[in-house]
Order: C-alpha cells, then sequence, then structure tokens
C-alpha cells in the first residue's frame, strides 16, 4: 500500500489515492490541499508551487514515509519523514498528513481547494477514512509528485 499525490492535477479535483498493490486499484480518491506559499494567506490556488526550505508554506515533492500518528491542532495526524533531498526537511517543517474543516471530500473542480502551510491536507471525513487504513498498515510510504 502507498499514498499518491499528483500535484499536476487541479486543486478542486481528486489528486489524493490510497493505492492497493494487491488489487491495483485505489481503496479511496480525494482532494487535497497544498501549500499556499509564505504569504499565510491560504489563497486557493488551482495548481501547486514547490519547496523544501523552511518557512516557504510550500508543498515538497518526493518519497516520503508516513511515521507516527498523533493528535494535534488538526485531530488525528501523521508526521512524515522525508527521503528525499526534495523533502528531506518534511519534519523539520512539520509537514504532516491531516484533516482540515476547510477542505474539501469531494472534487469542486473547476474551484480550488484552500491552501494549507505545505501540509497535504484532506477533509476531516477523509482523513478519519485514511486514518482507519493506515491503523492497519505498516510502512506506508507517501509519494508526491506533479
Amino acid at each position: 500500500m502507498a499514498i499518491m499525490i499528483d500535484y499536476s492535477r487541479h486543486s478542486g479535483r481528486r489528486r489524493f489515492a490510497v493505492w492497493d498493490f494487491d488489487t491495483g486499484r485505489p481503496l479511496c480518491l480525494y482532494p487535497v490541499s497544498h501549500g499556499s506559499g509564505s504569504d499565510r494567506s491560504h489563497r486557493p490556488s488551482a495548481y501547486a508551487r514547490f519547496s523544501n526550505a523552511d518557512g516557504s508554506h510550500l508543498s515538497s515533492l518526493g518519497h516520503a514515509l508516513v511515521a507516527e500518528r498523533y493528535t494535534g491542532r488538526y485531530g488525528t495526524a501523521y508526521r512524515l519523514d522525508g527521503l528525499d533531498d526534495t523533502n528531506c526537511n518534511l519534519r523539520s517543517r512539520c509537514i504532516v498528513l491531516h484533516g482540515w474543516t476547510h477542505t474539501t471530500s469531494c472534487p469542486i473542480w473547476p474551484l480550488p481547494t484552500t491552501g494549507s502551510w505545505g501540509c497535504p491536507v484532506l477533509s476531516e471525513r477523509a482523513m478519519r477514512h485514511v486514518d482507519t487504513i493506515l491503523q492497519n498498515a505498516n510502512n506506508v510510504v507517501l509519494l508526491a509528485f506533479a
């Protein structure tokens, strides 16, 4: 099992997938927010820009290990450990997978989803579903690509 985020897709479309390699099919597909940039406005944008720099508030590309589950400011979340040069600062930047009230569960194209400060952010409903899947999985890799 792996999580795949296709940041080349419009943010108002389903671009987050939990992929089951045994069946060759996604277990779920959801829209996912991306980083809005260092202006901290959460201004919606249709397409992501990328950085691995602290303070950029942009999303990062590459492979990451889905690490420990915890309860934080936005409820259940998972820390991410970047495995590539393009995302090796995920943990130190506090970029985590979490849910948020202002992210949608359903596609809203042509409108964009709301922005984050760099985290891949699902709706609260989607995060509950993904959390159920992740609690029963080991060594899940997240691949963010564009």
